[in-house]
């Protein structure tokens, strides 16, 4: 293991190649018609069915030249979240407009209108082909599908309940999805039923083993996770198990940066393959709670103290486009 300090990289130093020049360097010849085209911004309600569940959503498509095919990041909310509070809360659409990127947020299906959390902590909704998982799989194709998308760069990320989804997503669809953000989050895999998740959220430990073995898949998708040291709600100690489990069998050394943004001290942890390559990285934040860090102080689960979480993402994401 070797410990060395690399420098985080911030959305303002970076832009996406895949996209095309900055829709204010347009020429002014090009037309009035093209430029309203170009600039463009739309967030959407709508709703998809698959089965007998019908999903509600709502999409965000940025400015820019609507004909070229633009990465998507599918968004989960947290536990009892709801979709708006995580808008506001994670300041994605914000961040991915300057990108240029289409951010999807499913929102749970919900009995009695009553916000619930994903159901990462069963067996039924942790495989491909079922449950949830098949249902967010089924919404995304249907995006890609009706918009522009670069299938290359679909990426999915979530906050608590959201971010164990996005953990889930990761390993039953890794064709569909390029790279994994993970905030206060939990394992995939870790618990199967109900009765062990309280356990696993609290002390970062299940109570017994799950029944059922469930093997890691082997070159699992690129993953960046981030969890508070104060988190009360999911124990700190399952973002480094996260971590853990997307370096797995993989070679390369951990590098380790300590820093401080906004008021938060934080540490970084990036394992770095052997062709120089990111598998995985951790960001520790001290003295951040169960919060999206970095984000809207207006949103009932984000702490604006912390390192930007959305811009870090993006970040990572840019640098991971799916190898199939």
């Amino acid at each position: 293991m070797t410990t060395e300090f690399i420098r985080a990289t911030h959305l303002s130093e970076l832009r996406d190649p895949a996209l095309p020049a900055d829709i204010d360097s347009v020429p002014r010849h090009v037309g009035r018609a093209y430029a309203r085209r170009e600039r463009s911004e739309r967030f959407v309600s709508g709703t998809h069915v698959h089965g007998q569940t019908v999903m509600s959503y709502k999409l965000y498509t940025p400015p820019g030249d609507v004909r070229v095919a633009r990465p998507l990041l599918v968004m989960l909310h947290g536990g009892k979240q709801g979709l708006e509070d995580f808008v506001l809360s994670s300041q994605m659409n914000e961040a991915a407009g300057r990108l240029g990127w289409m951010v999807l947020y499913p929102e749970k299906p919900t009995r009695n209108g009553d916000q619930a959390s994903w159901s990462w902590y069963m067996y039924s909704h942790q495989q491909r082909g079922r449950g949830e998982p098949a249902l967010l799989a089924s919404l995304t194709r249907s995006v890609i599908a009706q918009h522009r998308i670069d299938t290359q760069r679909v990426h999915v990320a979530g906050l608590s309940a959201g971010g164990a989804m996005a953990a889930v997503l990761g390993q039953t669809y890794p064709d569909l999805f390029a790279s994994v953000g993970i905030h206060s989050g939990l394992p995939y895999g870790a618990v199967d039923d109900a009765s062990g998740a309280p356990s696993l959220q609290r002390y970062g430990r299940a109570d017994q083993p799950p029944r059922v073995e469930r093997s890691l898949r082997d070159g699992a998708p690129p993953t960046i996770v981030f969890h508070g040291m104060r988190d009360m709600t999911v124990h700190p100690s399952n973002g480094v198990r996260i971590y853990e489990n997307a370096v797995a069998g993989r070679p390369g050394e951990h590098r380790f940066e300590n820093g401080r943004e906004g008021g938060r001290a934080y540490t970084r942890r990036t394992h770095v393959a052997p062709d120089g390559r990111t598998n995985a990285e951790l960001w520790l934040i001290e003295g951040a709670g169960h919060a999206w860090s970095g984000g809207d102080p207006q949103g009932l689960q984000a702490d604006w103290q912390g390192p930007a979480a959305s811009e870090q993402m993006l970040c990572f994401f840019i640098r991971h486009p799916a190898s199939h």
